[in-house]
Parts: C-alpha cells; sequence; structure tokens
C-alpha cells in the first residue's frame, strides 16, 4: 500500500468524511504527525518491519535489485519513513505489474496519482528519460522525500498536490499513461464524465473493494466503450526467488517481501480501443 494522503475506509468499509478527508489526507493529523517525527529506534523496536528492514539495509544496501524500477537508489533516510522499503528494495513491490509497466514505452506523459514516495515517478523516469512524469501526492512531506529520490537518482519528476477531476481533465497534451492507487478515491476521480481527458488515456488503477464493493464493475461500466479492459490479480510472492534473503528465518523473510495489504489487491488495466501498445 502507498502512502497517498487519500480516504481510508472506516470499520464499517465506507470513507469517513468523504472529499473533505480527501483534501486534509487520508490518514489522522496525529498519525502523520508521529510517523514523521518518531525516533528510528522507536520505529524498530516497535514494528516487526523496523528490524527487519534495518537488517536488510545493512547487509544489502538501498539500490532496487530488480523489476521496473532496477537500478533506482534511495537515500539513507528512507529507512523507517519510506512504507515497503525493503520490498522495493528486493524489486517485488507490486511485482505483478512489472511486466505491464516494463511495456509502457512511447508514452509522452506518465501520470501517477498517490505517488507516495515516488517509486514509480523516478523508476519510470529513469527506465524512459524522454516522458514527462507528473505524481500526485497529498501529503506534503512525503512529496518532500519524493523530491529528494528524483535528485539522488538525477531525474526531473513534478511532484504535485491531491489531484482530482479538474487537474485530470487540465493534463497536457499527448500520449498519457495514467497509474492510480488512492485507496478509494478512485470510484470518485476516474469518471470521463467529469475528466473528459480519460477518454484517450491508458490507466493503471489499483481498486479497492474494500472501501466501495462495487468498484470494479463501476469502473468497467464507465469505460468499457472507450478502452479494452484487463484485470491483473494480486499473486504470492516467495522468499525462495530472492537470494538476499538466503538463511533468513521464514518470519522475517517474509516480512520482508509483504506488502502489508489486507486483501489480494486487484488491478484494471484500461487501454484505449485503436490504439497501438
Amino acid at each position: 500500500m502507498r502512502a497517498t494522503g487519500y480516504p481510508r475506509a472506516d470499520a464499517t468499509g465506507l470513507i469517513s468524511g468523504g472529499g473533505l478527508r480527501a483534501r486534509m489526507g487520508g490518514y489522522s493529523m496525529v498519525a502523520r504527525w508521529y510517523r514523521r517525527l518518531r525516533p528510528r529506534w522507536v520505529w524498530e523496536r516497535a514494528n516487526p518491519m523496523g528490524r527487519v528492514t534495518r537488517r536488510y539495509v545493512r547487509h544489502c544496501g538501498l539500490l532496487v535489485r530488480r523489476g521496473p524500477c532496477a537500478g533506482l537508489r534511495y537515500p539513507p533516510d528512507a529507512v523507517g519513513r519510506v512504507s515497503c522499503l525493503t520490498t522495493k528494495l528486493l524489486g517485488c513491490y507490486e511485482h505483478e505489474l512489472s511486466p505491464v509497466l516494463a511495456e509502457a514505452h512511447g508514452f509522452d506523459l506518465f501520470v501517477d496519482v498517490g505517488a507516495g514516495d515516488g517509486y514509480y515517478c523516478v523508476g519510470f523516469k529513469r527506465l524512459f528519460p524522454s516522458t514527462r512524469v507528473i505524481g500526485y501526492e497529498a501529503d506534503g512531506a512525503v512529496r518532500r522525500t519524493a523530491a529528494r529520490l528524483a535528485e539522488l537518482n538525477g531525474v526531473s519528476v513534478e511532484m504535485r498536490g491531491a489531484a482530482d477531476n479538474d487537474a485530470l481533465n487540465a493534463l497536457p497534451d499527448g500520449r498519457l499513461l495514467l497509474m492510480v492507487d488512492v485507496e478509494g478515491y478512485e470510484y470518485e476521480l476516474l469518471d470521463p464524465q467529469a475528466a473528459p481527458r480519460l477518454s484517450d488515456t491508458t490507466m493503471i488503477v489499483e481498486a479497492h473493494p474494500t472501501v466501495y464493493p462495487d468498484v470494479v464493475d463501476v469502473l468497467r461500466s464507465r469505460f468499457e466503450v472507450s478502452h479494452e479492459i484487463a484485470t491483473v490479480c494480486g499473486r504470492p510472492k516467495h522468499v525462495d526467488d530472492y537470494p538476499e534473503l538466503a538463511g533468513w528465518d521464514e518470519t522475517q523473510a517474509r516480512y520482508a517481501i509483504s506488502e502489508g495489504k489486507a486483501a489480494d489487491p486487484t488491478w484494471l488495466v484500461l487501454r484505449p480501443r485503436g490504439q497501438s501498445q
């Protein structure tokens, strides 16, 4: 799950606060403050991922090892600040999308809504240097992390605040690849009636049926005329596929490849009809 600053479901599966919460950020102010300012040693002792991340970085460093973002390097202060860091460094973060992203050539513009720490923005810019890259992320501290990641890796990406229909509609002309992971906000955001720019846009969308149970059906109905739609389902990762974890305790190794998702993810890949890939 990427930090996005967009709404999250409460215990009933419904978003509390609606659009207001989307603008303010999905985490409470207290939680965001704590994540930003907590000492690293507190995180390492209180969270199992803290010990796992520290161990991995100590032995394997901060370079992404494989996948479409291979070669991307994180700064030392990413430890304790970037979610799913070991999974990203191993190159198995959202590994189901690797074939889709590796073949995503020929786009003039890549836009990531819910860009988090900039993993996909910076990785895509490194993979396709001539493509303009824009990331939308509501949390200002996380945006600054993404900007530092871009600077460290010697690429230029544009980081902006929260996205809405008007922002999508105002995106520059050209062939657009839009990536969306906004914890349920995709239900409101991806509406071709409100944002006609989407009608000729290639999209990779993580759906969140735990927030809106009918979100997959709704998105399909909105785009079935204009797009060919494929479903990418989550699939398990296996510790044995990652030699960096050889000799690790099984529990810690499983933490290292975990993305912390409550359920298997589902993505929709939407390609405009009539466009060559």
